[in-house]
């Protein structure tokens, strides 16, 4: 009688396999984590453009309103917009420029009449039995935040992400309903009017934690428009 001899597997084939399945879990971890790390820069960049959006039509709503008020065929201006704190009678534009490497305000002011639902910066409008003058005043925060104030009161946040602000008023010099000059508001000339209004906002780059050669991300990123002011004379 033959006797069968049972075999099993040799140690070049253990070691062989092995090796295959450490290769294909490679493959797997790999393709895994370029996944989850696409999907990360999908929701940064996704909030990034959230943000700076959000900002940029919160800001450009109120600019445009700047200097609006409900009758203007039968009261002038100066007695509509009276001169209160940092405003002459007539202004609304007005703001201060950061010191030191701090951020720029940015004051606006329209008077609105009840329930014509014109919106300050906190998103409310005038229900009031009068007409009510909205005072609103954007900030960036210690804690990187877009913020407005409204008539003095405390700043309320209303964009996450922003680094800085810095503004410039753009100013008719030549009197010909043209902007020819752009200045910060340490050197904005008394009662120059103001026809637009430049913003930039320094927003954090959410893919600042994954710079490499091969991605060379910066820590901030700048974007800047030009706002018309519409109710300026």
């Amino acid at each position: 009688m033959t006797r069968l001899r049972q075999q099993g597997s040799g140690l070049i084939e253990v070691m062989v396999a092995l090796a295959i399945g450490l290769l294909l879990l490679s493959v797997l971890v790999m393709i895994f984590t370029s996944t989850k790390l696409a999907q990360s820069n999908q929701s940064g960049l996704a909030r990034l453009q959230d943000n700076q959006r959000t900002a940029m039509t919160l800001i450009n709503t109120i600019v445009q309103s700047a200097g609006y008020y409900p009758n203007p065929q039968a009261q002038a201006v100066t007695d509509a917009l009276p001169a209160s704190g940092a405003f002459a009678a007539g202004q609304s534009i007005t703001g201060t420029s950061g010191v030191s490497g701090a951020s720029d305000t940015l004051s606006i002011r329209f008077a609105t009449a009840p329930n014509d639902g014109v919106l300050n910066c906190n998103g409310t409008s005038n229900t009031g039995a009068g007409n009510t003058i909205y005072i609103n005043q954007f900030a960036v925060n210690g804690n990187n935040q877009l913020t407005c104030a409204l008539n003095g009161g405390t700043a309320q946040p209303l964009v996450d992400g922003v680094a800085s602000m810095s503004v410039l008023y753009g100013v008719d010099g030549a009197g010909n309903g043209s902007v020819n000059h752009y200045y910060p508001a340490s050197t904005l000339p008394s009662g120059a009017v103001v026809r637009s209004v430049k913003v930039i906002l320094t927003m954090l780059n959410p893919l600042s934690s994954q710079v490499t050669v091969q991605n060379p991300a910066t820590s901030s990123l700048t974007v800047s428009w030009v706002i018309g002011v519409m109710n300026q004379l």
